[in-house]
């Protein structure tokens, strides 16, 4: 199993619902372990949407820069998202929405994804 997994996948797919679901399965066997959204191109269910929960559970989410607040629908991420995928204790899942729009947001860090402790996830299955 890779340190990082991607899950790809159009909204409605059940990508979102099975990244959360995943991270807390990974918390219960790993120390450290992140969620990054992605999925900011057509957000369905986003899963930064469960971040009271997953980091109640010990789990780092990351998103954007601002949070919870009138910004949180700006198409951009954080360069913090960065902080796990450099750290190499850390598992991370990462919640990327699967057509070209998603694909060009998470092109900047495609460095990180290229490792082969990468795995990626397409939904459907």
């Amino acid at each position: 199993m890779g340190r990082t997994i991607l899950v790809l996948g159009h909204y409605g797919s059940g990508k979102t619902e099975f990244s959360v679901n995943y991270a807390m399965y990974m918390k219960e066997r790993r120390e450290n372990v992140a969620l990054l959204d992605f999925d900011i191109a057509n957000p369905y269910f986003r899963s930064r949407e469960r971040q009271q929960m997953l980091e109640a559970a010990g789990i780092d989410v990351y998103f954007n820069e601002y949070g919870y607040d009138i910004a949180e629908d700006l198409p951009a991420i954080t360069a913090k998202v960065r902080a796990p995928l450099e750290n190499s204790s850390y598992d991370t899942i990462a919640d990327v929405g699967g057509n070209d729009s998603g694909a060009r947001i998470i092109n900047q860090f495609r460095k990180y994804f290229e490792k082969e402790d990468t795995e990626r996830y397409p939904f459907p299955v």
